[in-house]
């Protein structure tokens, strides 16, 4: 009986198994499935072309079918699919970017469609703006009102300790978007809930675009987006289609 329920155990397994191996043009992420990633190198509007190589490197484990198949530390490879610097005032600087493959520390590919729901300024950035302790809750996609790139974030903690005498973690306060609703958790990744940008001041997502249909398109209000290395990214994951 035994023997037979580990058969059966494989069978359900198996076909994730091998799509991770053969490089995976049949994993089957499932419907909702989100990834923490940080952006490993620095993306401009006035110095991306479309078609430029976009990397970043996974921040968590994804499953699929129960296993992991894009294991935290995996690299992330897209493109960037549109680049235009803002043409006068009333026309944001746009920055379009998709993510079509992770490749495993054996060199294996796993092919996939990936675009934003969140963005949130690199770790330990702290602009003179201060920080925002409000709250990480607003109301509509949009910009702040400073400098592009300028980042706002600062490091929440507390003397107090909970009921067992721990002291709390560190919480990471980073000042949301118009619109923008949920935020990070204690060790500084955005919740799977999370929409919209997070401590980029002036940087906002494109309203009304759908992630998986196409790509994502990051806004400024000013002359160009600017997104530096070690930017955090909430992404919507779709297999490939």
């Amino acid at each position: 009986m035994r023997g037979l329920i580990v058969l059966a155990v494989a069978a359900v397994m198996l076909p994730c198994i091998v799509a991770a191996q053969d490089g995976a043009q049949n994993v089957r992420f499932e419907f909702g499935a989100t990834l923490n990633a940080v952006l490993s190198d620095t993306l401009d509007a006035r110095r991306n072309k479309p078609g430029d190589t976009v990397k970043a490197k996974a921040s968590e484990d994804l499953k699929a079918g129960g296993i992991v198949v894009i294991p935290h530390g995996t690299k992330l490879f897209g493109h960037v699919t549109e680049s235009q610097p803002a043409a006068n005032r009333n026309a944001p600087a746009r920055l379009g970017i998709v993510f079509e493959r992770a490749q495993l520390k054996d060199g294996r590919e796993i092919a996939l469609q990936a675009t934003f729901f969140a963005l949130a300024a690199p770790e330990g950035s702290l602009s003179s703006g201060g920080a925002f302790s409000g709250g990480s809750f607003g109301g509509g996609f949009g910009g702040g009102s400073s400098g592009v790139g300028d980042m706002m974030s600062a490091s929440r903690s507390t003397d107090d300790a909970d009921v067992l005498g721990r002291p709390h973690a560190q919480q990471e306060v980073l000042k949301p978007s118009p619109g923008a609703v949920g935020g990070l958790n204690s060790s500084g990744a955005l919740y799977a809930s999370s929409r919209g940008v997070f401590g980029l001041d002036d940087i906002s997502l494109e309203p009304n675009t759908t992630p998986g249909a196409g790509s994502s398109v990051v806004l400024a209000n000013d002359r160009t987006v600017h997104l530096a290395s070690g930017t955090r990214m909430l992404l919507s994951v779709q297999s490939a289609p």
